[in-house]
């Protein structure tokens, strides 16, 4: 029987140091794995930070390119406006002025936006590329108008085949600009106030 008895013991004792290293390696891994969630949790809401902060730098940044689009829009279109408008005087197709302010106003519009593309869907940027296609096509109109002006006034005689005169030319050249310029541009103001949220 005392061999049984110390079977037993030694079974017994075996069993309680077994039940007390699992307990321990339990405990130690529960710990550690709190330990270890944590320190990932640190890391998610660093990260989290992080970004936070790219993107407020980006929609800050994104912003200011927008606010500028948009104030080269009205710009322009103001320009076209003085350019096609009909107080003018009789000088008004030998004056470069105004429409080298145009031209030059629409290079920097047509440059900001192809420097920014990055910045808007494509979408958008197909919409604004037609916007200044238009506000181009209006330059032209109103320098063409001021070349038939010249050829109608210059005692020639010489007319262009399609029937629109300058003086024609250059009032449809101001309704577009006065109308349908800003039309173009407050449809634009939507796109750009959903992109910033407001």
């Amino acid at each position: 029987m005392d061999i049984v008895e110390e079977i037993l013991k030694f079974s017994i004792g075996g069993l309680t140091i077994a039940g007390i290293v699992v307990y321990l390696g339990k405990l130690i891994l529960t710990k550690s794995s709190d330990i270890l969630i944590e320190n990932h949790k640190s890391q998610l809401e660093i990260s989290k930070a992080e970004h936070q902060i790219r993107f407020s730098s980006l929609h800050t940044e994104r912003g200011e390119i927008i606010k500028l689009l948009y104030q080269d829009l009205y710009e322009l279109e103001q320009k076209l406006v003085i350019m096609t408008s009909l107080f003018q005087g009789s000088e008004w197709a030998k004056d470069k002025t105004r429409h080298d302010d145009a031209i030059k106003k629409y290079h920097e519009t047509f440059n900001r936006l192809e420097k920014n593309r990055i910045y808007f869907s494509d979408k958008l940027c197909g919409q604004i590329s037609n916007a200044l296609d238009y506000y181009k096509s209006i330059i032209e109109q109103m320098i063409h108008a001021k070349n038939k002006s010249k050829y109608e006034n210059d005692g020639t005689g010489f007319r262009f085949p399609e029937g629109q005169g300058s003086l024609e030319l250059w009032m449809d050249a101001e309704k577009k600009a006065e109308i349908e310029l800003r039309d173009l541009r407050l449809n634009l103001a939507v796109k750009f106030r959903e992109l910033i949220g407001v």
